[in-house]
């Protein structure tokens, strides 16, 4: 460059100047020339050694991104076998969980559709039915599937199927659950539909567990048959259930 340096050595001194200018800068005496031209010369050439040696300095993102695809190439089979498991168990745990939430949610909100909404509302109309009271007394108990404890509540477990209905296509829950009354005990059976409105039932029975005796408290299956066949017509509808025999209850 223009601006770089030159020692020239004489014998009476040395002359240390510009290129551009020719004029020289400094003077040195001759007893110290020798002594100063060797020691400035090995000061230039090892600075100059030293700027080819040194690399250029990189970024810190820069060498934090590089560091990353240095760790994900030197990883093993074995290293990615063990990410990709964990991964599986983290997707399996997580599955599980929702699927949890999802039935813990369904059971205490039920809908009208759920089993224990069908099994409750029944238990209050068993509960208010005159015949039954006769028959069973009026002290009831009325609990789930039986494994011994006979404990009355929604707790227990009440079995129940739940369909589609082939006839008008809707959504059915049936239930069945126990009776436990003062003078002998009973099944009850249940059935809802998605197209009737909440609180009532397709039927409601009692069967007696001795002598299979049945008591219909509520039963609108011929009411039901009879609203499909008339095509929504009211009156066809009416006479068509007359015709049936189905009045709501037998």
């Amino acid at each position: 460059s223009q601006q770089s340096k030159r020692v020239v050595l004489n014998s009476r001194c040395v002359v240390i100047g510009s290129r551009a200018s020719g004029r020289s800068l400094l003077r040195i005496p001759p007893t110290s020339s020798a002594r100063f031209g060797s020691n400035h010369l090995r000061a230039f050439s090892s600075q100059g050694k030293q700027d080819q040696q040194e690399p250029p300095k990189k970024e810190d993102g820069e060498a934090k991104d590089e560091g990353e695809e240095t760790k994900e190439i030197m990883m093993t089979p074995g290293e990615q076998v063990v990410a990709a498991s964990r991964l599986g168990i983290w997707a399996i745990a997580l599955g599980f969980a929702c699927a949890c939430a999802f039935y813990i949610v369904r059971e205490l909100l039920p809908t009208k559709m759920s089993p224990n909404s069908v099994f409750n509302s029944a238990i209050k109309t068993i509960r208010n039915d005159p015949q039954v009271k006769r028959q069973y007394g009026e002290k009831l108990k009325m609990y789930g599937k039986d494994h011994g404890g006979h404990r009355e509540g929604r707790r227990n477990f009440i079995e129940h199927t739940q369909y589609k209905s082939p006839d008008d296509d809707t959504n059915r829950t049936r239930v069945r659950f126990n009776l436990e009354g003062q003078f002998a005990n009973a099944f009850c059976f249940a059935e809802v539909s998605s197209d009737m409105p909440s609180g009532e039932f397709v039927y409601v029975l009692v069967q007696d567990k001795q002598t299979g005796r049945v008591i219909t408290v509520v039963d609108n299956r011929a009411a039901i048959t009879a609203k499909r066949l008339a095509g929504g017509n009211k009156e066809t509808s009416q006479a068509m259930q007359q015709l049936l025999g189905g009045s709501g209850k037998n």
